[in-house]
C-alpha cells in the first residue's frame, strides 16, 4: 500500500489515492524531489498498484499482477533507467530488480549513464501494440534527467499522442532538468524533504536503531531517506567529531592546509556528505544555544565547543550558513563539482567569522 511503501508525503499519497479512486489518471505524471525523498518508491507503487487485480488504492501484494510487476516480467510495465554502455544485461536486470526490491537504497546511476533513445523508441513500439494483460499499459523512467536531448525529443511523441490506458511516471530532482516541452505535457507532483519525524520513526521501525540515534541521524540527513540509512551504518560520533573539525578548519584553519584537507573530503563524496550532515547539526545547534534553549541542543554533553563556535557568527550569517550548506548538498544529486563547492562555502565562512 502507498502508505508503508512510500515514507512521508502524506500530500502527494493522498493525490495519487484520489487520482485511483476517480479514476482520472492523466496520462504521463512527473515526480520531482530531491534523492531520498520518495519520489521513485510512489512512481514503482502507482505502477503496481494500476496492475493489482484487487483494484484497492494501493497493492495487495498477491494477485498475479503484483507478483509479476514484482518479478519484473509483467508484459504491460516497462520499468526504465539510465546505464552505462559497458553494462551488461545481466547487470542491468540485476539493478532493475534491486530497484523494485529497495526503491531507497538502490545503487544510483553514474553520472555519465544515460537513457538511450533507443530504448525510449523500444518503449514506444511497446505502448503502441496496447494491453496484453490487463487493463493499463505503464512505464516508469527514473531519473528521467540522464535522457539526452534525442532521447527527451522522441518521448514527446508518445506524450503528444499517448495512446488509450496509458501512463508514463518520470522521475527528476526537478522540473528545470527536463526539457520544457516534456514538464508541460506531465501532471507534476512535488516531493519535499521528509520530515525529520518521519525519518526518525521510519530508521527506528525499520533498522531498530534506538531513538536518540535515530532521532540523531534524522535531524541531520536533511530530509534524505537514503542519506539517514547510509548514516545509520557509521559511528554517528566519529561522523560529528569530523563535522567540527570541519567547521573549525573552515573558520579558523590555517589556508593551505584547510584547501588540502578540502581536496581531500571532496574525493571520497559519500564521507564529504556525511560531513556536510553533520554540520547543519551543529550549526543548528548553534541558532538554538544563541537563542537561549542550551537544553534543547544536540551536542549537549559538548556546550564548550557550541559556545566557541557561536562567536564565530551572528545569528543572520549562521541561517545564511546553513542555507549555504544545505545547498551544497542538494546540488550533489546534480553532479556539481564537489570540490569547487567546498571551497566556495570556506571562502563565504571565512568572510563571515
Amino acid at each position: 500500500m502507498f502508505d508503508s511503501c512510500v515514507v512521508g508525503q502524506r500530500r502527494a499519497v493522498v493525490f495519487l489515492k484520489r487520482l485511483i479512486q476517480t479514476g482520472r489518471i492523466p496520462h504521463a505524471l512527473l515526480f520531482v524531489g530531491p534523492e531520498g525523498t520518495g519520489g521513485g518508491a510512489a512512481a514503482l507503487e502507482m505502477a503496481r498498484t494500476l496492475h493489482c487485480e484487487a483494484g484497492a488504492e494501493g497493492t495487495c501484494g498477491t494477485c498475479r499482477g503484483c507478483r509479476k510487476t514484482a518479478a519484473l516480467n509483467h508484459a504491460d510495465l516497462s520499468l526504465l533507467f539510465p546505464f552505462s554502455a559497458r553494462s551488461t544485461q545481466d547487470v542491468q536486470r540485476g539493478t532493475l530488480q534491486e530497484v523494485m526490491r529497495d526503491p531507497y537504497g538502490y545503487s544510483l546511476p553514474e553520472a555519465t549513464a544515460t537513457i538511450s533513445v533507443d530504448r525510449i523508441r523500444e518503449l514506444q513500439k511497446q505502448f503502441s501494440y496496447g494491453t496484453f494483460e490487463g487493463a493499463w499499459r505503464t512505464a516508469v523512467i527514473l531519473h528521467a534527467d540522464h535522457m539526452r536531448a534525442e532521447a527527451s525529443n522522441a518521448l514527446l511523441k508518445t506524450l503528444e499522442e499517448p495512446p488509450d490506458r496509458s501512463v508514463l511516471i518520470l522521475t527528476a530532482p526537478g522540473s528545470e532538468v527536463l526539457l520544457p516541452t516534456v514538464v508541460s505535457r506531465c501532471q507534476v507532483q512535488t516531493f519535499s524533504p521528509l520530515s525529520i519525524r518521519d525519518v526518525a520513526e521510519t530508521l527506528i521501525a525499520q533498522m531498530g536503531l534506538g531513538a536518540d540515534h535515530a532521532w540523531f541521524i534524522a535531524r541531520s540527513c536533511g530530509g534524505n531517506l537514503r542519506r539517514a540509512r547510509e548514516m545509520a551504518d557509521t559511528e554517528v560520533e566519529d561522523v560529528q567529531d569530523r563535522a567540527y573539525r570541519f567547521l573549525e578548519a573552515l573558520i579558523w584553519g590555517e589556508e593551505s592546509r584547510t584547501y588540502t584537507a578540502l581536496e581531500q573530503l571532496a574525493s571520497d563524496r559519500q564521507r564529504g556528505l556525511h560531513v556536510l550532515g553533520g554540520a547543519v547539526v551543529w550549526l543548528r545547534d548553534i541558532l538554538i544555544y544563541q537563542n537561549g534553549d542550551a537544553d534543547r541542543v544536540s551536542h549537549r554533553a559538548r556546550l564548550r565547543d557550541i559556545e566557541r563556535l557561536s562567536e564565530a557568527f551572528d545569528t543572520e550569517r549562521l541561517q545564511q550558513t546553513v542555507g549555504r550548506v544545505e545547498a551544497l548538498r542538494e546540488m550533489n544529486s546534480r553532479n556539481v563539482n564537489f570540490h569547487l563547492g567546498l571551497v566556495s562555502l570556506w571562502r563565504q565562512v571565512r568572510r563571515y567569522a
